[in-house]
């Protein structure tokens, strides 16, 4: 890493150099933020219940009302050090009941890491790929015909907020200006107005109320409790370095940002695939340089000259 190779200057115009940075990145970094830490994953059976803990973050597992709504199979045996530690960023958002913006280059690597945190912590998901064609009623609620009488059919957010889901929306910059902001209040205050009538509350506003009315009232009064629960996990792309629609500044500033970029090669499974390949003879590599690999605790390939079908290519 950079702020490593500056800290080996100690002499001259270099070691001035390297105390500037160090000062200007340890504001940023903390005490601790030149130590390079290693977070493992534990999954852990108590009798009072399961717990999931990375590094120091301890989530209390509960079980789940759907459990065919819960992600599977997208956890692996061994995972990145990057990833854990993406994993564990979310995993802080999740307890201090924030929403998280997962932002980064194309590639299915954002919504990997997200559906590996649902499978990992058991949360039941609702999922929708945002596009030009999403409209409001995508969203919040849509009205069918039943035997010649007009419903309001709930919509992914509202199942996620009234039955404490994760909302994962997939493809934010895709999505009209005008669509987004209808979940503004959502995301804020926990709040919406249905078009049925109903009005979904906050858990906080709604306790409160109940302290002073009856649950009949509220129900009468179509007042609906968001769950705690509730969780939404945004993925999209930086813009405007790609094609799409740039957040609006009041629903950008309700989510927790963090960057995704790729996985470097030394340390992502298509390095101990390579290796695997080229044991059993089904391909040919050169110029191997070899380093010890996080993902499966064994020396990988860190440079490596892959012969194709259409030629040499460079992997590193």
């Amino acid at each position: 890493m950079m702020h490593g190779q500056i800290l080996r200057c100690h002499t001259g115009g270099a070691a001035v150099a390297a105390r500037r940075m160090r000062h200007i990145l340890g504001s940023v970094l903390g005490r601790d933020g030149w130590i390079w830490r290693s977070h493992e994953v534990r999954l852990v059976n108590t009798s009072s219940g399961d717990t999931v803990t990375i590094g120091e973050i301890t989530y209390n597992i509960k079980t789940p009302r759907n459990p065919e709504l819960v992600p599977i199979q997208h956890i692996s045996n061994s995972l990145p050090q990057t990833v854990a530690q993406h994993l564990r960023w979310i995993m802080q958002k999740d307890l201090l009941g924030q929403d998280v913006f997962l932002i980064g280059p194309p590639g299915p690597l954002r919504r990997s890491i997200a559906m590996q945190y649902l499978e990992l912590t058991k949360r039941e998901v609702e999922y929708v790929a945002l596009s030009r064609d999403t409209t409001e009623t995508d969203l919040k609620q849509r009205r069918e015909i039943r035997s010649g009488t007009a419903y309001y059919i709930d919509q992914c957010a509202v199942r996620a907020a009234t039955q404490g889901r994760v909302l994962v929306l997939e493809g934010l910059e895709k999505a009209e200006r005008n669509v987004l902001p209808v979940l503004n209040n959502l995301l804020e205050n926990r709040e919406m107005q249905l078009e049925d009538g109903r009005f979904l509350m906050s858990s906080q506003r709604y306790d409160k109320l109940l302290q002073e009315h009856t649950k009949e009232e509220l129900d009468s009064w179509k007042i609906i409790r968001v769950s705690e629960d509730f969780r939404v996990i945004a993925l999209g792309l930086p813009v405007p370095k790609y094609k799409g629609n740039p957040l609006d500044p009041p629903l950008r500033s309700r989510f927790q940002a963090r960057d995704i970029y790729n996985l470097p090669f030394r340390v992502s499974p298509s390095s101990c695939t390579l290796l695997r390949a080229a044991r059993d003879g089904s391909i040919q590599l050169f110029n191997v340089q070899y380093q010890y690999c996080r993902y499966c605790k064994s020396c990988a390939p860190q440079r490596v000259m892959y012969q194709g079908p259409f030629g040499r290519i460079l992997f590193e």
